[in-house]
């Protein structure tokens, strides 16, 4: 695949975790505290970005 198609399945993935991160917390912020929706909004991020960095690493 060419560079532009990695920008566009980039963009792609980056909408899709955006809607999904704004569906999530419009689903729990009746039904936790906001600080417990921080920590998993953030070990989410977390787990992304393990992910990300697996399948992106060069070798």
């Amino acid at each position: 695949m060419g560079q532009r198609n990695f920008l566009w399945l980039g963009a792609v993935v980056g909408f899709s975790a955006l809607v999904f991160s704004a569906l999530v917390v419009w689903l729990l912020q009746d039904a936790l505290p906001f600080w417990a929706l921080s920590i998993l909004l953030l070990g989410l991020g977390a787990v992304l970005g393990n992910l990300q960095r697996r399948f992106t690493r060069d070798e």
